[in-house]
């Protein structure tokens, strides 16, 4: 499934990193479009690489594009789809790119092994990641997954999740069976060759499976007692943040804006998004947006802001759980002086 692929081959890729990184650091002069002395002459060029294909969860992103709103802000946003998603962190790191979109854990495991790369802001502030299971083999609630197969992609996160979440409703972990099917989770799902999946999205694959006629639960894994975390992030290197601070101030401003147009005219994010990937599944997309808006800006709260303590939250989770060795804090791979006034 798409959005696990670049945690499959997180480890080696990072092992790779003091390479990558070595002697790729800012030089320190004064950012392109910058007089020295923080007035801009110019929209800033900044270079943004997704974590996949355009989708819903990019509708901030795009709308920005779309409508100018990243102009107005003051940056020139350059979006790509990385040829290799395994190697986006060392790739920020190493400057290649201004800004990377990664997810909350995938980054406190590359800031446990030293990469110098952090959070700026937080496109979808609430974890997608979920349980989906067929609702026609009597499943309605995590402790039902005792004696059935769950389908996992076979990161070390699956079982972690997993875990927590039927222990949290009071069930049995070590009675739930799991079976890696890789990227085929949806499918696998559909065809009934398991009984739940864990690592499909619930507004991405909750929709194009309810469109399949599949009958469905879905179990939000921060309803089971793990942390409440930012799904989806925008990243970029210590060194930028440091010297390019204008460009990437402005990219954010320009996101944030774009994040609160989509919200206010969902029709508006599924023509962007449309004519951002025009092999998008466009007979899904708009139930996709429905779904996916709330979570790039949840009620009362602002576009791309980040809490350090629901950071730290997750950072003690994933040591406790093992999922990283070194202990990390969460706070610390977060900086939120660059965004935008209401989301600090």
């Amino acid at each position: 499934m798409r959005h696990r692929s670049r945690i499959i081959a997180l480890v080696s890729a990072l092992a790779l990193a003091p390479a990558l990184i070595a002697g790729c650091g800012s030089s320190g002069a004064p950012e392109a479009g910058s007089t020295g002395t923080g007035a801009t002459t110019a929209a800033q060029d900044v270079s943004v690489v997704l974590d996949w294909y355009p989708n819903a969860d990019h509708a901030g992103i795009v709308v920005a594009e779309a409508a100018g709103l990243d102009a107005a802000a003051g940056a020139d946003i350059t979006t790509s789809v990385p040829s290799d998603p395994t190697t986006t962190l060392t790739t920020i790191a190493a400057g290649k790119k201004d800004l990377g979109i990664t997810y909350a854990p995938e980054l406190l495991i590359a800031r446990s092994k030293g990469v110098p790369v952090k959070a700026v802001g937080a496109i979808a502030q609430v974890p997608l990641n979920a349980i989906i299971a067929r609702s026609d083999r009597g499943i309605t609630r995590p402790r039902d997954l005792e004696g059935k197969v769950v389908g996992v992609a076979g990161v070390p996160s699956d079982r972690a999740l997993l875990d927590t979440v039927v222990a949290a409703d009071g069930g049995d972990p070590s009675r739930v069976q799991t079976k890696v099917v890789g990227y085929s989770l949806s499918p696998s799902l559909a065809a009934g060759k398991v009984d739940a999946i864990i690592g499909g999205y619930w507004n991405i694959e909750g929709p194009d499976l309810r469109a399949k006629n599949v009958p469905i639960t879905i179990m939000k894994i921060d309803d089971y007692g793990v942390p409440r975390y930012d799904e989806l992030v925008l990243v970029a290197s210590e060194d930028a943040i440091r010297d390019r601070p204008g460009a990437i101030r402005a990219a954010l401003a320009g996101i944030a804006a774009g994040t609160t147009a989509a919200v206010s005219d969902a029709r508006a994010a599924v023509t962007a998004l449309e004519k951002a990937n025009p092999d998008i599944a466009r007979s899904v997309l708009p139930a996709q947006v429905a779904d996916t808006l709330p979570a790039l800006l949840p009620d009362g709260g602002a576009p791309l802001a980040m809490d350090g303590g629901q950071w730290d939250a997750l950072a003690e989770w994933m040591t406790q759980t093992g999922l990283v060795d070194t202990p990390v804090s969460g706070s610390d791979a977060i900086d939120t002086s660059l965004l935008p006034e209401g989301s600090r």
